[in-house]
């Protein structure tokens, strides 16, 4: 819940900053689609890996995944065994940790995007809190830049966004109606773009 609230003030200090310095903050709010059942299991053993965790760790993590299945109660009976090679184990300790580390190739990729606003000397791109996504960059064509960095990069991972629990926001006080209507798109998709009065 703090993650919540921090995320919240930082991303109403950058609004607070455009306003007062009369800048453009364009803003993207993403929304990755059933995350924690969707993400592959070959893609967090490859993160696990690559972040260095001990080879005992990632054994142990391999060991919780190995061989899942399971079946369907029907009215003639259960059905055969199904693999299942997607999402963390529900009500499982881990699986938190787990996302938050299989996410971090893609916070990566969407870090080091062309741009970064600037928040009281403090160079800002992405607010994120679990798999709850906030891209902010200094102009539209950069934000666009980064949501297709974004697309390549959850396509690489095995996630689609939700588009339709997207959006976006930009505002820049230059202009007469601070609230502009900007076109941009994630993996393809057009997203809702936010009004003046708007909420998300």
């Amino acid at each position: 819940m703090e993650g919540c609230y921090e995320h919240n003030f930082t991303l109403q200090m950058a609004l607070d900053n455009s306003w007062r310095t009369r800048k453009q903050c364009p803003v993207a709010w993403l929304d990755i689609s059933n995350t924690f059942g969707s993400v592959p299991h070959r893609h967090i053993f490859s993160t696990l890996r690559e972040l260095g965790l001990p080879d005992g760790v990632i054994d142990l993590v391999r060991e919780l995944y190995h061989s899942c299945t399971m079946t369907v109660r029907t009215t003639n009976g259960e059905t055969a065994e199904i693999p299942i090679q997607l999402g963390v184990r529900q009500g499982c300790p881990l699986s938190p940790i787990i996302i938050n580390l299989a996410m971090e190739p893609l916070l990566r990729a969407m870090a080091g995007g062309p741009g970064r606003l600037d928040l009281y000397g403090q160079k800002l791109s992405i607010v994120a809190c679990a798999d709850d996504l906030v891209l902010l960059t200094p102009d539209t064509t950069q934000l666009q830049q980064m949501l297709d960095m974004t697309s390549e990069a959850a396509r690489w991972m095995g996630l689609c966004f939700n588009v339709a629990k997207c959006a976006s926001l930009h505002i820049n006080r230059r202009q007469k109606s601070c609230v502009l209507d900007s076109t941009l798109t994630i993996q393809g998709q057009v997203m809702r773009h936010l009004h003046d009065g708007n909420k998300y």
